[in-house]
């Protein structure tokens, strides 16, 4: 931070009146001398202050270099319009206060506010840099009001008094923004190395990405900042889910991880999807029963094995590729027909026999009635053919019995 002593000379003559800025000259320069003041404050606590008039009978010094803002500000209450501005006289008697400032470390700084005709030669403005720069003290001047008329004699100065950018000139034109609207993104408000060159007219940052100066008003920058962050948080999270990063939730409201929760059913009841696949082969390869009958048992076994009844197609899918092969010959395809196809063993066979066990499987399926002829003959058909088993082994029973008797 700067450690700094500065003088502001304030312009109160008859051009001060006018209205060109809002709400007058004279008053536009007592906004912007506030916000100097309190500027130099906030950048370094040990820097000092004072303000002097231009014009009237004689340069009146209102405060001498000064840390107490309540001074300096209240100075400023005090000037009153007269006559015409003495520019040099002005600068020489801020120089000489400068002189006598009460803390030698302190680097000297003069800022100028002009909104009336400079009257001075030329040689006199270009010996008047020249006595600044041998002293070491800065200058800004701002300019107001009369800019074109003064500007070749301002910019003079300038580089006469300018000594490792130290000096600067800031050009207001009348109408645009406001006096002290400009002169807070100017070097004359900014630290050293954070405004724009001399010769600016009022444009330029120089209080960071969010247009506030942080030692002006700290808790701005700082929720700014915060906010700041947050957003871009915000934004690497979207773009990671948009490029790869976890899936968004679908539109059922489930999150992606719930989808694939069904797939370790048929994991979960291995044993049942083989039993399965067996009957269900049994019931393909039973020629002798009824079309009808076959396709009834197949779906009630589907629903009531869940997802363990596709399993059952398993078989079929294998002797499907060799099948689909030209290359393969007709002898070589009946034999795997023959090799998938086995007969069903008696057990399943009895099971399937079993008049009571087809009758619960059929009464569970939905959209099937027993009360539907063909279900009722396909019943009575299984019923027969135990009946007719059973009269069989009966005959073999007497049939035996009678050889018996004979011997």
């Amino acid at each position: 931070m700067p450690l700094e002593a500065t003088m502001i000379c304030i312009d109160n003559s008859e051009f001060s009146r006018n209205a060109d800025y809002a709400p007058s000259r004279l008053e536009a320069q007592t906004e912007a001398v506030n916000l100097i003041c309190g500027a130099k404050s906030q950048q370094n606590p040990e820097n000092s202050v004072g303000v002097l008039t231009m014009a009237g009978e004689r340069v009146d010094v209102l405060l001498t270099p000064t840390m107490d803002l309540g001074k300096m500000l209240s100075s400023i209450t005090e000037i009153r319009i007269a006559g015409e501005s003495d520019f040099v006289r002005a600068v020489q008697t801020a120089q000489l206060a400068l002189k006598h400032r009460q803390n030698k470390n302190q680097k000297q700084r003069i800022v100028v506010l002009i909104g009336s005709p400079i009257a001075a030669t030329d040689k006199q403005i270009e010996q008047l840099g020249k006595n600044l720069k041998k002293n070491n003290v800065a200058i800004d001047l701002v300019s107001f009001g009369e800019v074109e008329q003064n500007n070749a004699k301002l910019q003079k100065l300038q580089q006469n008094a300018n000594a490792s950018e130290n000096s600067h000139v800031v050009e207001v034109p009348a109408g645009a923004r406001l006096l002290s609207d400009v002169l807070l993104s100017s070097p004359v408000v900014q630290q050293d190395g954070e405004g724009g060159g001399g010769g600016g007219g009022g444009g330029g940052g120089g209080f960071g990405e969010f247009g506030v100066d942080p030692n002006e008003d700290p808790e701005l920058a700082m929720v700014l900042r915060i906010s700041m962050e947050e957003e871009r948080a915000r934004q690497r999270a979207a773009e990671e889910a948009a490029g790869g990063g976890p899936a968004p939730a679908a539109e059922g409201g489930a999150p992606p991880e719930a989808a694939p929760a069904p797939a370790p059913a048929p994991a979960a009841a291995p044993a049942a999807a083989d039993g399965a696949s067996a009957t269900l082969a049994a019931l393909g390869a039973d020629e002798d029963m009824d079309e009808e009958l076959r396709q009834a048992l197949l779906m009630s076994l589907q629903d009531m094995g869940g997802e363990a009844a596709p399993p059952a197609e398993a078989p079929k899918t294998e002797a499907e590729p060799s099948t689909s092969k030209s290359e393969e010959p007709d002898e070589k395809k009946a034999k795997t027909e023959g090799a998938a196809l086995q007969p069903p063993s008696q057990e399943v066979k009895a099971v399937f026999k079993d008049a009571k066990f087809v009758e619960e499987c059929l009464s569970g399926m939905p959209g099937v009635r027993m009360d539907d002829p063909l279900i009722q003959e396909a019943l009575a058909q299984v019923q027969g053919e135990k009946k007719d088993e059973k009269d069989a082994k009966k005959d073999d029973a007497d049939a035996s019995g009678s050889k018996d008797d004979k011997k």
